[in-house]
């Protein structure tokens, strides 16, 4: 009895790539679990940081939580106005990636961060400024009818060309996703926390908190090459799903980009 033939490697070559593209194609819940496994730990700067859950049904947000009070959300939902106060980052926790120690220290990092959190800052002011069906008029200085966004930067892990290379070394092999997958602690990241507060009584109504490593590119990611690639593109992402977000209407959902690409820039 003959024994089967091993399939030749065109035709594993064709298998792995046909299932890099079912988890880009699959739902954005599945692909952040099976891909990232992303979780993110708010601070103390939310009033809620405890009661964060995920609900992937209305938000692209790893953690969300929503007031009850009736008072109080009819009290915003009368709110046509918005103001983006400065983003905090006093408490920006330290890089534990290796890749980073190689190619700068924590004092680059640390020169870096009111540049970040300004561009954040002036990020979610232009995406609400420009929103197409806009449900908020931005101000900028708090205003008795206006919401205050408040933003936190939780945690910042500049891209590195080292992590790059290696991440390319393995890509090599693996139809650009091997090393993009297995090799996750050398990829960019950051992770924001956030609050809108109803200006009379200065209480929360929506708290949040999200982390996002660079995406999986499946041919190649330009932002990569740059060292606050991806922190800029995450901001853009977070500034469009939450003024998409706050102007929804009941049952409407934002949903998450895919962390898996064929390309980006």
């Amino acid at each position: 009895m003959t024994s089967a033939s091993p399939l030749p490697l065109s035709r594993w070559l064709l298998l792995l790539l046909l299932g890099c593209m079912a988890v880009s194609l699959c739902s954005c819940r599945t692909a952040k679990s099976v891909v990232e496994a992303v979780e993110v730990k708010p601070s103390s700067f939310l009033t809620h940081a405890k009661e964060l859950k995920e609900d992937r049904k209305r938000s692209p947000f790893i953690g969300n939580w929503w007031s009850t009070d009736k008072k109080l959300l009819a009290a915003a939902d009368q709110c046509r106005k918005i103001y983006v106060a400065p983003m905090v980052y006093d408490q920006v926790r330290p890089d534990p990636s290796m890749v980073s120690k190689i190619e700068h220290n924590s004092g680059w990092r640390k020169r870096q961060l009111p540049g970040m959190a300004k561009y954040t800052h002036d990020k979610f002011v232009d995406v609400f400024r420009k929103a197409k069906d806009p449900r908020y008029v931005v101000v900028d200085a708090p205003e008795a009818g206006a919401l205050t966004l408040e933003l936190n930067l939780l945690e910042w892990g500049p891209n590195t060309y080292t992590g790059l290379i290696a991440r390319q070394a393995v890509d090599i092999f693996t139809l650009n996703i091997g090393g993009e997958v297995m090799m996750r602690n050398t990829r960019g990241y950051m992770a924001i926390e956030g609050r809108v507060v109803e200006p009379r009584s200065r209480q929360p109504v929506f708290e949040f908190a999200d982390k996002k490593y660079a995406q999986v590119v499946l041919i190649i990611s330009f932002q990569d090459m740059r060292r606050k690639g991806q922190a800029r593109f995450a901001v853009q992402q977070w500034a469009s799903q939450l003024e998409k977000l706050l102007r929804a209407k009941p049952g409407e959902k934002v949903s998450d980009i895919s962390p898996v690409l064929f390309l980006n820039f």
